[in-house]
């Protein structure tokens, strides 16, 4: 008996020295929970200073491999090169747009006829009792008149104000100008990073530790981060290149007009992940039937574009993006959705290469590695430190 009330005594003590760690991990966990919760919450506030910051991080890496070559070869300053490259930025740009300003303005012209030629689609169609669309109108109309004679009628002093002209201006203008501003910090925080870069990367591998060990895996880091986000850059335009140039060429072979055009737009509109592509289908489709006059030859038309941009944007771009940031087709999609929720189409740009950085840091940082192993692209144990 003695015996037993021994064990059942040592076996409770057991327990209980269990209890301590079993809370001190509760705590851990939900102190982690409410940092991370702050962080989302301190970007979503902070979108209008962390963005451009954001842009000019990746202009800046984008344009440093070229900055670089000219430091190396042709023995130009740092500073030099870093404003050659970006006068030759905005000099393509203009160029670009410069060159497709008439057929864009010409495409332009069409809408109006593409609004009333789609106003009396949908007139004519909306006439046949048979359709589907006049059904809906009809019970559309049903539903409005009873919810309309259950709610008392408004007073005409809450009725909107008409539109103010001035007002519409003022706000056109106000946005041109902050974009404008905008561009300018953009431009010139990408200045300042990419003639300071080296330096700057020595002031954090001079402050992250005072070991070599320490030391070493920063500069690791700082590596990864640089190589992973170049070329997942390079990946952008290689596609967006490719998209354009596929779908010019089969738009030119259908005989749709400004093929070109669409082309440079498709390219330029696949930089924003899912949402620039559906853009160009749906428009290029809409136009198609405006040329054309047929549903087939619109159809084909929107699923020639709509087949470009599913081969290279679902099928080549996440392969691509799984071999160099090793982060697997699932956490990038939800990495999109994420980053959309939080900035916006800005964060349909950035939120691959941010999430590059957070994989190159959790792969070597001690305690991070699980969150490596559950964004990396296979099942294998994410890399340690050297």
């Amino acid at each position: 008996m003695p015996a037993a009330r021994s064990s059942s005594s040592a076996g409770d003590g057991d327990v209980a020295s269990t209890l301590p760690m079993a809370t001190v991990d509760v705590r851990s966990m939900s102190l982690a929970v409410l940092a991370v919760l702050g962080v989302v919450a301190a970007l979503k506030l902070a979108a209008e200073v962390l963005i451009p910051i954001t842009l000019s991080i990746s202009l800046s890496y984008a344009l440093m491999p070229l900055v670089s070559a000219m430091k190396r070869r042709l023995r130009i300053p740092e500073a030099i090169g870093a404003a050659l490259s970006l006068a030759f930025l905005v000099a393509l740009i203009a160029f670009t747009v410069a060159m497709l300003q008439t057929r864009a303005t010409g495409l332009l012209d069409t809408i109006p006829q593409a609004t009333q030629r789609i106003g009396r689609l949908l007139h004519n169609t909306a006439l046949d009792r048979t359709s589907a669309i006049r059904k809906l109108t009809a019970a559309a109309e049903a539903l409005e008149r009873a919810a309309g004679s259950a709610l008392p009628a408004a007073p005409a002093a809450n009725a909107p104000p008409p539109p103010n002209l001035r007002s519409h201006v003022l706000s056109a203008t106000g946005a041109t100008l902050k974009a404008l501003g905008e561009t300018t910090v953009v431009l010139a925080l990408s200045y300042f990073l990419l003639i300071s870069g080296h330096s700057f990367k020595r002031k954090l591998v001079r402050i992250s530790g005072t070991s070599l060990r320490e030391k070493k895996l920063t500069v690791q880091i700082l590596d990864e981060i640089d190589q992973q986000i170049q070329r997942y850059l390079l990946i952008q335009l290689g596609t967006s290149a490719l998209v354009g140039v596929a779908t010019g060429l089969i738009f030119a072979i259908v005989g749709l007009d400004n093929a070109v055009l669409w082309g440079v737009a498709a390219g330029i509109l696949h930089l924003v992940p899912y949402i620039g592509s559906t853009f160009v289908v749906l428009l290029s489709a809409m136009f198609a039937y405006l040329q054309f006059n047929s549903a087939q030859l619109a159809a084909v038309v929107g699923g020639s574009a709509l087949a470009v941009a599913g081969l290279v944007g679902l099928g080549m771009v996440p392969w691509l993006t799984e071999r160099v940031g090793r982060i697997n087709a699932v956490a990038t999609f939800i990495t999109l959705l994420f980053w959309n929720w939080l900035w916006g189409i800005p964060g349909l740009l950035l939120g691959i290469p941010v999430m590059m950085a957070i994989m190159a840091i959790c792969e070597r940082v001690s305690g991070l590695e699980s969150l490596a192993e559950l964004l990396g692209a296979d099942s294998r144990t994410a890399r340690t430190r050297a």
